[in-house]
């Protein structure tokens, strides 16, 4: 019975191999919508907040360590143009792409890893501010900011992206007062990229939602790896 079973998991795995072929990466990744919630902060009231047009927190830790898409993540770095990269360590070097096309940020380097909330050319130099509230268990990345294309008309958007140690994030979109002019924007993008697998996965894009929340559970990930075998990837325990 042993030998069997054995004999049945290696047609198994062999076959997705051969069906996939060699480092292909598969990912069972789902955006579920929830209830609305929001952490509503005013700009006193986060850990560190700026008002300011293609601006960064520069390498900051998370206070907790994070798995998530596969990678381990204890640092951030915060643009005021809609994204969180996540960084491994202290020695890692952000980017600092700041603000163009989702495209144009995620092969400037493809390897790093972001968090996107809004992605586009934002400011909130004239009127709103961003920053960020760090807990034990989760950091939440808030945004009070306008479109670059609306500075100065009080046109505010609010919304924020929540990440918990465990791995799962939730984007919380309170109001948006943007113009749209589909001539001007990049992509208004929402939704994470991995880099250590090259993958996007997009919640979503050219409008910001309002009243709305978002939920992407643990990631389960499935990676081939070539004809060396097979490694499921998951944080979530089951139970046995």
């Amino acid at each position: 019975m042993k030998t069997l079973t054995s004999t049945i998991k290696t047609i198994f795995v062999t076959s997705l191999v051969l069906l996939f072929g060699i480092g292909v990466n598969v990912h069972a990744l789902t955006f579920e919508e929830i209830p609305f919630e929001f952490e509503n902060y005013n700009k006193g009231a986060l850990d560190w907040a700026d008002s300011a047009d293609d601006a960064f927190t520069g390498s900051t830790a998370l206070g907790f360590s994070v798995t998530i898409g596969g990678a381990d993540y204890s640092y951030f770095d915060m643009s005021s143009d809609g994204y969180i990269e996540l960084l491994t360590s202290a020695s890692d070097v952000p980017t600092g792409y700041g603000y163009g096309s989702i495209s144009g940020l995620t092969s400037f380097d493809s390897s790093a890893t972001y968090l996107l909330a809004a992605y586009d050319d934002l400011s909130s130099f004239a009127d709103g501010y961003y920053g960020y509230k760090l807990f034990s268990d989760r950091a939440v990345f808030y945004y009070d900011t306008e479109t670059n294309y609306d500075e100065w008309w009080d046109l505010l958007n609010n919304f924020e992206v929540v990440l918990y140690d465990d791995g799962k994030v939730q984007w919380n979109f309170n109001y948006a007062n943007y113009e749209y002019d589909e001539e001007y924007y990049y992509d208004l993008f929402s939704g994470l990229y991995f880099g250590n697998t090259e993958t996007l996965h997009e919640l979503t894009r050219n409008e910001i939602p309002q009243q709305k929340s978002y939920l992407v559970p643990e990631p389960a990930t499935l990676l081939l790896l070539g004809l060396g075998g097979l490694a499921l990837l998951r944080k979530r325990r089951e139970e046995s």
